[in-house]
């Protein structure tokens, strides 16, 4: 009956250190989640942060190029614009012409009666 006991009370003290060991663990198991949640977190921002900043850096380039392509058109009109004055003021007679017989086809087009 005392090996019974022996058992017993060896199963139980056995029992009783398989739970410790357990509650060890599952402690262990706990905090490396934890640890390693944080630092998925802290990646996750890191890379939220880099992407804003890059995403701003690529809107204010894109507003930059915008800008610089918009006073490109507007130089370059003013020089066409330039180049054309001084041809007409040079030589006006082919312009007036130009000008009546595109306003003819016009009034032409327009004055023809709808069917």
């Amino acid at each position: 009956m005392e090996k019974t006991k022996n058992s017993s009370a060896n199963i139980a003290e056995a029992l009783k250190l398989l739970d410790e060991a357990a509650e060890l663990k599952k402690d262990e198991l706990k905090n490396l989640m934890s640890d390693k949640y944080t630092h998925l977190r802290e990646t996750i921002i890191e890379t939220e942060n880099g992407f804003a900043q890059k995403l701003a850096s690529a809107k204010d380039h894109a507003v930059e190029a915008t800008t610089n392509a918009t006073e490109a058109k507007v130089e370059k009109a003013r020089e066409i614009s330039s180049d054309v004055n001084k041809s007409v003021h040079q030589n006006p007679w082919p312009f007036i012409g130009g000008t009546a017989v595109i306003s003819l086809l016009f009034g032409y087009i327009l004055g023809r009666p709808h069917r």
